[in-house]
């Protein structure tokens, strides 16, 4: 498994280095903001942000994790090798959903301490409660399954945009028409089981493109 382990860290050590970056960047931005005259704007800037966050990691993250081997052809190396695809797919999942989780899990607590106390929960809903991991994880699967079933890098980016855009219009329209669903305490949490949920069936079906695939179906 070592050399599986190693493998995995060469191709995803990217991910690491660009997620780190963008801690380190709304951490800076967040910093900065408790120092400006305008801090209630900047504040609402970062907040814009972040909430594009999930988005940009299924785009750019998720996407490309099979898209790009497949479409380059690099898989056809991988999975000619003595590593069966699926277990190389699952270590490489993992790699991936370990820096999602803890990217999505630094920038809200960065978020939390800078915003909560300016905006009521109705404003930062979507960066600081933790349906945010929900939507980060979602972002990533709809991007991994994308991936797997067009096999091709730029057609997955425009579909995990397209598709997650809708999704969430779709949510935040049902939580807008019930006003009292703001109230509920639990809110942020029936959505972080509905969007990990349907992060799970997502990577599920990756799992079955993958497994399909080496079957030459």
């Amino acid at each position: 498994m070592s050399g599986l382990a190693w493998f995995t860290w060469r191709q995803q050590r990217s991910i690491v280095v660009a997620g780190l970056a963008v801690v380190a960047g709304i951490a800076l931005a967040g910093y900065i903001e408790t120092h400006l005259t305008f801090h209630l704007l900047a504040a609402s800037n970062t907040r814009a942000l972040a909430a594009f966050l999930p988005a940009a990691l299924g785009v750019f993250w998720g996407a490309p994790l099979l898209a790009r081997p497949l479409e380059n052809h690099t898989a056809d190396l991988i999975w000619t090798q003595t590593v069966p695809r699926v277990r190389w797919f699952a270590a490489a999942l993992v790699g991936l959903g370990v820096a999602t989780i803890g990217v999505a899990l630094a920038v809200r607590a960065i978020l939390s301490a800078v915003l909560a106390d300016r905006f009521d929960g109705h404003y930062t809903h979507d960066v600081v409660s933790v349906a945010a991991i929900g939507y980060a994880c979602f972002a990533v699967a709809l991007g991994v399954f994308a991936g797997a079933a067009i096999g091709r890098v730029e057609p997955a980016m425009v579909v995990t945009l397209l598709v997650y855009a809708v999704v969430r219009f779709a949510g935040g329209e049902v939580r807008w028409r019930e006003p009292d669903w703001w109230h509920r305490d639990d809110l942020p949490w029936i959505e972080l089981a509905a969007y990990g949920g349907l992060a799970a069936a997502l990577i599920a079906g990756a799992f079955v493109v993958v497994a399909r695939r080496g079957t030459g179906r």
